[in-house]
């Protein structure tokens, strides 16, 4: 098992990956008998440079969002893939006038290792992380990923439990599913 978050990040220029919003649970409704409300998302890596010595690596995407089947404005993401972990460090509009806006926000802390723990800040919520399991076998997409890291989310607001979710990545692909989001095709591997 590698423990190197870089490993289970997506990585490999070219690659795309296609989500569809995960159903949300409604209390005494049936799930809708097609997929045309539901929002998806297509994330393209546009550009990958491996991590080398002190200078971190550098990954970005194009993501753009489809909501009742009508894609929205792209959105490049830029990560930097650094000793410590790989960090969000600015969001911005694909050709937009205006700079990316710049951001800290660690997605997987370095080295990765079952029982590691991260909280993160969003508003009102924290967001506390635990790797379950690294290296393991996951499906996604209707594929077979033989080497996965897993981790159990707990948003809270204040002491109180607001829900429990896992997120699921897969080695040189990235994220697979999440709460919200689940992978629903994938090229370039």
């Amino acid at each position: 098992m590698s423990s190197d978050p870089a490993h289970w990040f997506a990585t490999q220029q070219g690659l795309i990956r296609v989500y569809q919003e995960r159903e949300k649970p409604q209390k005494g409704k049936a799930p809708p008998a097609d997929d045309a409300n539901k929002a998806g998302a297509s994330c393209e890596v546009v550009e990958s440079r491996a991590r080398e010595g002190d200078d971190p690596g550098l990954t970005r995407e194009s993501c753009t969002m489809i909501v009742n089947r009508m894609p929205k404005n792209a959105s490049r993401l830029s990560y930097e893939l650094r000793k410590t972990g790989i960090f969000m460090v600015s969001v911005g509009a694909e050709g937009g006038d205006k700079p990316a806006a710049k951001t800290e926000r660690l997605l997987l802390p370095a080295p990765i290792k079952v029982g590691k723990k991260w909280t993160e800040k969003r508003g009102k919520l924290v967001l506390e992380r635990t790797v379950k399991s690294a290296g393991k076998p996951c499906k996604a997409a209707g594929r077979a990923f033989g080497d996965c890291l897993v981790l159990t989310v707990t948003e809270k607001e204040k002491a109180k439990v607001k829900r429990k979710l896992t997120e699921t990545y897969a080695a040189g692909v990235g994220l697979v599913e999440d709460g919200q989001w689940e992978l629903m095709d994938l090229k370039g591997l």
